[in-house]
This record gives C-alpha cells, sequence and structure tokens, in this order.
C-alpha cells in the first residue's frame, strides 16, 4: 500500500525526476504498484519511458495492460505502435479499446497500414479497429480497406467488410462491389454495413442483389435494409377492383369510387374492370388527394383495346391532369390554370394497344414526366405542380365533364390497379411498383 500510495503521489506531481523510479516499480511483485506506476507515467508523458511501457503490455494484469496503454497514447512515441497493435487482439475488451485511443493519438499511416494489416488475424477486434480508422483519415483508410479484400481469404474478407461498415458514405462503393463476393458471408457482412451506414441511395443496389440472390435469408435480409432506409411510398389512394366492392380504395382513406357501366374481368394483378361504352368510375373530389401545389404520382395498368380513351383524370380545362392514350399512344398532361395557352403534355414512343401496359405519370416540382412499363418515356418542364384544388372531379375510365387536355373519351379496354401517391415517385420506385 505504500509503494501503490507513493506511485500515485509521484504521478500527482508529474514531475519527470520520477520517470526513472517509477519504470522500476513497473516490474514490482504487486500488480496494483505497478498500475499506480503505469498510470504515473502516463500523467508525466515522458518519452524515457516507452520501452518498459511496451513491455507493460504483455504484463499478466489487465489494468497494468491498460495503464499502459494510455501511457502510451499520452506519451506519443511511434516506437509503440506495433506492440499497440498487438493489443488489439488481447482478451479483455478495455485493453483493446484502450489501444486503439493510443494508436489514434499516435497517429500516422503507418498506424493505418498496420491497424488493416492486423485484421488478417481472428482475434482482432474488427468493431474497435472500425472506430479508430474512423477516426483518422477516413479516405485513406477506405482505399487500403478495399485494396485488402483482393487476394485475402474469405474469412478476412469478412472482417474488412465490417470494418468498411464502419467508415460511412465513402465505403459506399466498397460494400456495394463486396455484394458480389463468392463467399456468403461477406455478402451478408456488406448488407450490414450498407444498412449500418443507412443511405437511401443504396436501396436500388439492395434490391438489385435481392432479386439475383439464391439464398432466400440474404435477399431477406437485403430487402430489410433497402426498405428501412428507403421505405416503400405508401399510395394516397389505391383501386385494386379486387373483392366484393371493387370500386373501393384500398388504402382505408375514403376515397371510394361510384362504378358505371364496367364489368370485373382477368386483371394484371386479381381483377380488374373492363371498360367501354359508357363505363366509368366517378370519384368526385377525394379529400385524401388534394392537388394544390401537391407533387403527385398516379399509375395504372391498361390492356387497350381501342386507341383513345382517358385511364385517370383529375379536375377540367381550368386546372387539371390527365393520364391517358391518343391514337395509340400513351400521354401525361397538365394544365395549371385556365389562363395557360395550352397544356403540358408529354407522350409515349410508340403505340401501347393490345397488351397489358403500366403507365404513370409524375407531377413534380418543376416538369413532367411519364413512365411507360416502369421506364422513362418523355418529360417536360413546367411552371411548378398545379396551384389550387382542382374544381372539377376525378374519374377513372372517362372525363366527364372537360378536359385538362386533349380528349374525353371513355377508354375501351381493362383497367387495374389505380393508384395515386402524394408525391413524386423516383424512377426505381415507379419501377418497383410495376414490378419491373
Amino acid at each position: 500500500m505504500v509503494r501503490r500510495s507513493a506511485a500515485v503521489a509521484l504521478g500527482e506531481a508529474a514531475d519527470r525526476a520520477a520517470v526513472p523510479a517509477l519504470v522500476n516499480v513497473l516490474a514490482d511483485r504487486d500488480a496494483g504498484v505497478r498500475r499506480e506506476a503505469a498510470k504515473a507515467l502516463g500523467f508525466i508523458k515522458d518519452g524515457l519511458a516507452t520501452e518498459r511501457l511496451i513491455g507493460a503490455l504483455s504484463d499478466s494484469d489487465a489494468n497494468v495492460r491498460f495503464y499502459a496503454a494510455y501511457a502510451l497514447g499520452e506519451i506519443k512515441d511511434a516506437r509503440a505502435s506495433d506492440e499497440l497493435l498487438r493489443a488489439l487482439r488481447d482478451a479483455e475488451w478495455n485493453v483493446r479499446n484502450q489501444a486503439a485511443w493510443s494508436l489514434r493519438e499516435i497517429g500516422g499511416s503507418s498506424a493505418t497500414v498496420g491497424v488493416i494489416a492486423a485484421l488478417r488475424d481472428a482475434a482482432t477486434d474488427g468493431a474497435i479497429v472500425g472506430w479508430l480508422l474512423k477516426h483518422g483519415d477516413v479516405a485513406e483508410a477506405v482505399t487500403r480497406l478495399t485494396a485488402a479484400l483482393k487476394g485475402a481469404d474469405a474469412s478476412t474478407r469478412e472482417r474488412v467488410v465490417r470494418v468498411l461498415g464502419h467508415m460511412g458514405p465513402p465505403a459506399v462503393g466498397a460494400l456495394v462491389a463486396s455484394l458480389g463476393d463468392s463467399d456468403i458471408v461477406v455478402r451478408k457482412a456488406a448488407i450490414d454495413g450498407l444498412g449500418a451506414i443507412g443511405e437511401r441511395k443504396v436501396a436500388g443496389e439492395l434490391r438489385a442483389f435481392a432479386a439475383r440472390e439464391k439464398d432466400p435469408a440474404l435477399r431477406h435480409a437485403a430487402e430489410t435494409v433497402a426498405d428501412r432506409v428507403a421505405p416503400k411510398p405508401l399510395p394516397a389512394s389505391h383501386w385494386s377492383f379486387d373483392g366484393a366492392e371493387p370500386g373501393k380504395d384500398v388504402t382505408g382513406k375514403g376515397s371510394d369510387g361510384k362504378i358505371t357501366g364496367c364489368q370485373p374481368s382477368e386483371g394484371r394483378v386479381g381483377r380488374a374492370l373492363e371498360f367501354g361504352g359508357k363505363g366509368c368510375i366517378e370519384l368526385g373530389k377525394p379529400a385524401a388527394l388534394p392537388t394544390a401545389n401537391q407533387p403527385i404520382t398516379v399509375m395504372a395498368w391498361i390492356k387497350a383495346r381501342g386507341p383513345d380513351g382517358v385511364v385517370v383524370a383529375r379536375g377540367g380545362a381550368f386546372c387539371g391532369y390527365s393520364l391517358y392514350i391518343k391514337d395509340g399512344v400513351p400521354k401525361f398532361g397538365m394544365r395549371r390554370t385556365a389562363d395557360d395557352d395550352a397544356a403540358v403534355i408529354v407522350a409515349g414512343p410508340v403505340p401501347v394497344v393490345g397488351d397489358w401496359v403500366h403507365l404513370a405519370g409524375v407531377i413534380a416540382e418543376d416538369h413532367l414526366e411519364l413512365y411507360v412499363n416502369g421506364r422513362l418515356a418523355g418529360a417536360r418542364k413546367t411552371a411548378g405542380p398545379l396551384p389550387g384544388n382542382c374544381g372539377q372531379g376525378m374519374e377513372i375510365g372517362f372525363d366527364v365533364s372537360n378536359s385538362a387536355v386533349e380528349i374525353c373519351d371513355h377508354f375501351d379496354g381493362a383497367i387495374d390497379e389505380v393508384k395515386v401517391f402524394q408525391e413524386a415517385l423516383a424512377a426505381e420506385a415507379i419501377a418497383r411498383e410495376a414490378g419491373f
């Protein structure tokens, strides 16, 4: 106890004259004395103690090893780097953690190289390595980690990929590339890493991976992460035309329609409705679908028999939009106000009569888009979304009053899965909704 107390007092005094005596008692038979001596040397911060503190990293007592690592970090002597790297494999977490802190304090590219090389050993604490590298030059670390993947065995690749997951957005490219690794464990580590980073833009890569991955557990993991980082948009209204009430809005938000002259038929998904002659669905002015200054996406599956017809229309000549076909060609148009000289219309490149086709029209902040079978078919600049709520109602399969665009014609054919989103969906989301 006297020797411990003496070591504590010398540390508090922080006088370099005490360094030789404290270095000598790093070999004391009592672990508590060795511990207090290492701690005191950390307070004094004299490089004369470096070599003996390096030796103390192998002490039989975990607390002595901990304070030896601490003192080396305070002294910041690069000669300690190799032994501190070995301490990243220490059996005690607090020693590993303190060694990482000290390596960060010492700094330098050589430490980064050594830390990454240490990942070849399964005993190296990958999470602590990730913390250490993240508090240094991240760009350099990602470059070196990516290089370390080449030629490494699967076990090392997994550890490297898990460390990349700690590196944040700069590591996204390397993690996406690792989704193609031949080893299933490495691919799972890449999924976990992308999930930890949580960037919305990786959702498409994860969903594409899930589509080609053979292992069901990995597919589920990728889809789960994709849905978390980029939740699937939910429609504000959705008419599936299935069930006993085909005109019902299945979102439960009350945008139910009155069906006139339509008959159920086999659909693209479940059941559809056949339109022709006087058939249509009148929806009125759905409270769940305001249009004023509102980005909107409207979509549907269609199987047209005739060349002209409205798929979905909202509003009229003073203000509104319409998704329709004319001369067999799909179109999406909008008129913002009665003062507009003409509607803004986007047309598809080819006729779509005869087969099931997925159409989607998007009103974005400054442009319109038309998608055909999940692919962008055209876009036009606009002055903005509709500035007001449409005075006229909404219909499926017809435009009851006058048109915001070119036609009011009854649709001739089948319509299925009509959805309206109160946002401008991105291309990837539209393709997913269409099943492409």
